[in-house]
């Protein structure tokens, strides 16, 4: 087993589902999933792919089984990758291309990415696949597969656009609050888009975002916000 695929258990413990029902879910066509030898393997892509399409409809409750790790985090997920200086308010982007690109540019300030060009093309393969906007004028740009080479660390960028983006979210509405997400881990990615999902479902984060002055004033009420969930997990 190589590690682009996945065996029943790892994934299992990835969905944080019992095993068992790892292979009904596969066996009922409910998962991308190829039978090999006699045994059910996932290709890592295609499931990383299925579950970002699925996590921004999952429940509070559903997210918090991927917000979590071995050892109980005490304190922010998203706050840890997300620097003052990878946060811009106002920014001016006319297309989705112009977006991504300004995206990266934001995450250069942390030093952290090593091949802008390669996180770039990524970013644009993954749009290609499906629009990674979501409803509620929000959307979590991020790479095709993880890029392990092209950063130094794992790294957040966060951009308010001075004119909101049709960027094809389910409900129409045009984004104008803009994650991108870059790990080099698919644990740490599954994670901050989890963490990201419960704690934009909160109507006070995406309200105080809005209306934030100031890039620390937009951080800071993360890491409260991040500190709130830490303090009371599900």
């Amino acid at each position: 087993m190589n590690e682009s695929t996945l065996t029943v258990r790892q994934l299992a413990d990835m969905l944080r589902q019992d095993a068992r029902d790892v292979e009904k879910m596969a066996s009922r066509g409910h998962l991308p999933a190829r039978r090999v030898g006699g045994e059910w393997t996932f290709a890592a892509a295609e499931i990383n792919l299925w579950l970002e399409k699925r996590l921004p409809g999952y429940s509070d409750e559903e997210l918090s089984r991927f917000d979590s790790s071995a050892e109980p985090e005490r304190g922010p997920v998203v706050c840890q990758l997300l620097a003052q200086d990878n946060i811009e308010l106002g920014l001016q982007a006319r297309t989705r291309s112009s977006l991504l690109q300004e995206m990266v540019k934001i995450a250069e300030r942390s030093w952290q990415v090593w091949d802008p060009q390669a996180l770039l093309a990524s970013l644009r393969e993954r749009e290609q696949r499906s629009s990674t906007a979501q409803a509620g004028g929000v959307a979590i740009p991020h790479p095709a597969r993880r890029l392990p080479d092209a950063l130094g660390e794992s790294v957040v960028s966060l951009a308010r656009l001075a004119e909101p983006l049709s960027l094809g979210a389910p409900d129409n509405a045009p984004t104008d609050l803009v994650f991108m997400v870059a790990c080099r881990s698919d644990g740490s990615h599954l994670r901050v888009l989890a963490r990201l999902g419960r704690l934009l479902m909160r109507p006070e984060v995406t309200e105080g975002l809005r209306a934030a002055t100031s890039a620390r004033d937009a951080w800071h009420l993360l890491e409260e916000a991040e500190r709130t969930l830490s303090a009371n997990p599900q």
